[in-house]
Formats: structure tokens, sequence, C-alpha cells
């Protein structure tokens, strides 16, 4: 994959904000076909472990293993009456029977609907009406609700919806009936695989359509850039529904024959536990996961000297946190960006990059990714200018499905419009500014979140921030930061806001701040701006021009 050189550009015309990919590293393989091709080459190699985590048990499936138990599952599947294209559900946390589910579906031609274990009733009937769900496999219970019991009282809500099953005697039933007179079919890769719901920060999640080969690829590729290898021992705090999960970790161990070693549900002792018992050489998270991994008591004493690089996404990286994942982990840190239109890896650093590259911009593209930077007419913009990030590559999305179309897809443009705000540099490297719709406009000016948390974070007592756009009468929005703070800090708002102004432009100074314990998130990680707008809304009585004793 190249840049255009800038010496390339005729004498007085700038360099555009392009990246045209050259190399075309493919897997044309669907995932149950990549599955079994990495059993024939790592038979023994240990595929999925489960470990140091008390609500799951110990468990080890090598690559033969996996292969053999998710044919037999397959094989149940079509047994009992499903049939390639039928669209099947997956709802509950990561057990490990979600990844037996996920190959299983594979090989059977069927449909995968990824579905987020903390939906309660109406978003579930929406999600499994709109999608077209007839067979739904479900955990026994996901914390203290009982998703049958859920399920049950919703559906006369879904009545295409056949079976339930679940994740216990359910999959056990469809093994002990696969038999191996039921032929698995040919799957073409090209065709759709997995339906994943976006994580829905901006209030509105769309389903997503997604192809084998889409998946199969990306991962590859994202796994080999990183430098991951069947001698890699990864452990993932990535949710299975998300498409960091069931769309880029498990197929990408698989495709290089790495061990994964998926957290049940994130909690940083556990996280540690892990990468410290297990030896791993990788961790791939949010950086969130990692924050609270660090300010966990005691980490500095533990060994992770088997531990050689932490890959992260879904937001900024601070010199900070890198500088404290070496100290305590003695870890590289590579910052990557994607979605899940794009198969959750578009851009991404290295290890041997600079500080500077790794916290200021989110790396170059993808092998096989070609990028464009554009203004809002849709025309290319000159390097380092902002403008609108657009992608294409073979993790394309099929397109996204039509409200209540039950399968009626509105196809994908070769160029993918990202919604995020980015900055392309002389050496390719991408920077992303904000998101598109986040943009706060106060007077007349662009002013964007990520920027400003950018500056934010290098405050010594801030330990997480994030930035919106309040209503304001006069000059339309205004600067609104929440943050956490540091263990121990006697930090105040009016301290930090002193900070600000010392750092950066008056009118980028927050004029709201706000102390907070957590902000509220996606089960991936991210943090629901929507959202957290509308609690600093209330908090600052902003239906109406807030009274000068609330502008704390």
């Amino acid at each position: 994959m190249s840049s255009l050189p800038a010496s390339g550009s005729p004498a007085g015309k700038p360099q555009l904000a392009e990246t045209f990919s050259e190399e075309q590293i493919s897997m044309p393989l669907s995932l149950g076909g990549l599955l079994t091709h990495s059993a024939q080459r790592w038979p023994a190699q240990d595929a999925v472990v489960f470990s140091a985590q008390l609500l799951i048990g110990n468990i080890r499936w090598t690559y033969q293993t996996l292969d053999q138990m998710t044919t037999r599952l397959a094989q149940g599947m079509l047994s009992f009456g499903y049939r390639p294209g039928d669209r099947i559900a997956v709802l509950g946390p990561n057990h490990p029977e979600w990844i037996l589910l996920e190959y299983a579906i594979a090989k059977a031609g069927l449909v995968l609907v990824a579905l987020n274990p903390l939906y309660k009733g109406d978003e579930l009937a929406y999600t499994i009406s709109d999608s077209g769900v007839v067979g739904l496999f479900h955990a026994d219970r996901i914390g203290t609700s009982s998703p049958a019991q859920t399920l049950q009282s919703i559906r006369t809500r879904i009545p295409l919806l056949k079976t339930l099953h679940s994740f216990s005697d359910g999959i056990t039933d469809l093994m002990a009936s696969g038999d191996s007179k039921w032929s698995l079919p040919a799957v073409d890769p090209s065709t759709l695989f997995m339906i994943q719901y976006t994580s829905g920060t901006t209030g509105s999640p769309k389903a997503v359509h997604i192809s084998h080969q889409a998946i199969a690829t990306t991962a590859n590729n994202a796994y080999l850039t990183w430098g991951f290898t069947a001698k890699s021992r990864v452990c993932h705090g990535f949710p299975l529904f998300h498409i960091g999960g069931s769309g880029h970790s498990t197929p990408a161990a698989a495709a290089v024959g790495a061990t994964t070693f998926p957290i049940y549900i994130f909690k940083a002792p556990i996280a540690l536990d892990i990468l410290e018992k297990e030896r791993c050489t990788a961790f791939v998270a949010v950086p969130t996961m990692l924050i609270a991994m660090l300010d966990e008591p005691g980490v500095a004493q533990r060994d992770f000297s088997s531990l050689k690089t932490i890959a992260v996404g879904g937001a900024a990286v601070t010199p900070d946190l890198i500088e404290r994942c070496k100290r305590v982990f003695g870890a590289e840190v590579i910052n990557c960006y994607g979605q899940t239109e794009t198969c959750g890896v578009t851009t991404c650093t290295t290890a041997n990059d600079s500080i500077e590259k790794k916290t200021l911009t989110s790396g170059k593209a993808l092998t096989g990714v070609s990028l464009s930077i554009r203004d809002s007419a849709g025309t290319t913009l000159a390097r380092n200018q902002i403008g609108q990030l657009y992608y294409s590559g073979p993790g394309r999305m099929i397109g996204y499905q039509q409200s209540g179309g039950l399968g009626s897809v509105i196809p994908a443009e070769q160029w993918i419009a990202s919604g995020d705000l980015a900055i392309m540099d002389n050496d390719g490297y991408v920077r992303i500014v904000g998101r598109a719709k986040e943009m706060i406009i106060r007077g007349g000016e662009n002013i964007s979140p990520l920027e400003i948390e950018t500056y934010m974070l290098e405050h010594p007592d801030i330990k997480d921030v994030a930035v919106v756009g309040l209503f304001d009468q006069k000059y339309g929005e205004e600067v609104c930061a929440a943050i956490c703070i540091q263990r121990d800090s006697n930090a105040t708002t009016e301290s930090i806001r002193i900070w600000c102004s010392e750092r950066i432009s008056r009118w980028k100074v927050p004029k709201y701040i706000a102390i907070v314990e957590e902000f509220p998130l996606t089960p991936s990680g991210k943090i629901k701006k929507y959202l957290l707008r509308q609690q600093m809304e209330q908090l600052f009585g902003l239906s109406e021009p807030p009274p000068p004793s609330q502008q704390i």
C-alpha cells in the first residue's frame, strides 16, 4: 500500500489527501472454511482458551477439536430444519458457546445476527423482527435476568421467530443430533454471513450486512500488520456481539493460528489474571479497559514479561497512557481506527511508529485499503485539511438493511463515507478529529470535541474526558467537558478551566465542566455522547439558558 508522494504533484499543486492500495491480500474463504483450513495447518494448537474466570471454568479447545465440534453443531442445525440463508441470532456475553455458534452458523450457510445482551424487551423485539430471525440461541442467565423469560414476554411481537435454544441444553441437543449424512453446503465467501447492529453512540443503530470474505480478509490483514503469528497468545476484551469480538478477534486468531483468550465479562482483575497466568503476548481492547487495569491495586507487582503488544481502538491514545503501558506492562501500544461498516479496522499504527504518530494519529491505511478525505461536496482535499474520511477496501460492508425490509439492503457504494472528520498528513497518517455530526458550532466556528479531549487528557489530574456541545442562546452551542479525575486528586472545575485557558484558544475552553464518576458507555466501551449530552443538559438546566450560578 502506498501513498501519493509529495514530490509527485506538479509544482504549485497541493498533495491530495488520498492513499490507494496497491497490495491486495485477500482470504477468499468462508468463516467455516477458514476454521477448517486452520485445523489442517495447526491441529494441535490451542485455538480458544477460557481460564481464570470462575463463572466459565477452564476450557481449552485445539483447532482440530473446535473444527470437529462446530461441524457436528452445524450438522445438528441442518438436521433440526434450518436451511442456508436463515437468520440465526445469538444473545449472550462472551460464553465459549458463542464461538461454537459463530463457526457452526458459518459452516451451515446460515446468517448470524449478533444481539447486544444488554438489550431490553423493546430493543430485542425491534432487532429480532428487523433482521428476520427464525432461530435464537441465548445464555441461560445474563446478569440477574432470564433471557428466556424476556423473550417469551415479547414472543407475540416477533412472529418470524420459531425456536429458542439455550447455550447449555439447546446446543448439547443439537450436537448430539448432528449426523454426518448431513453434508455441509458450499458457502460462497462473498455472501452475507453477519448482521451487526451499530453500537448506537448517536442513538440510532443500523443493521450492517457483512460478508464472510470481508471479515476474514480484514481480520487476517490486521493481525499480520500487528505482527501476530501462530505463536501469539492474544487476550481480548471486546464483546463477541461486537465487530471487535466476533468480526475481528475470533476470526483473526484462526487466520494466523494464534490462541485467543476472550474475557467473559470485562473486569480489570480478571483481565490482569489472564494476561499474567496465561503468559499472553498481546492484549486487544479499548483505552477505558486499559485505564481500569492500570488503576488496579498491585498491578505493578504482577509479572507481564510475556506481553509484547497492546492494540487499542475506539478512543484517543494519550502519551500518558502509552508511557504507563510501557512502564507497567512492558508492551508497545498500537493505535487503531475502524468501524462496523469496514469490519473493525481501517487504519493502524505500528509498534515502530513514534509516540507522536501513535498519539496524534490513528496510523496508515490497513493493507488493501484505500482512503480519501473529502469536503461536503465530495471533492478530495489537499493534505493537512479537515474533511470527511472515505473508505474503499476488502472490508467494505454489503450494505445497510432497510428498516423493516426483512433483508432488503441498501448496497454500499465503492467508497463508504465514514461520518468521521479527519486529516491526512504528508506521510499518509490519518488523524481523526471528530464526528461530523458531533462537531460543535460556536458562533459560526467549528470546534472538534476530540481536539479538546486530547488537550485535556494532558492534565495530570484528568483520567478521562468527554466533550459535547450544549445549547447556548447567544452562540448556538457552547463547549461542555465531563471529566473523571484521578484518585486522590484535589482538582476542581475552576482549576481545570484555568489550566485549559492557558493552553487552548479562548473559544475552545469549556464553558461547562462537570466532574463525573463514570460515562454512559456502550458494551464495547465507547461513550454514548448523545446520552451524555442529555445528562449534561439536565445537570446545567439547559432547556433554558442556565443562570450564572449553574455555570460552574
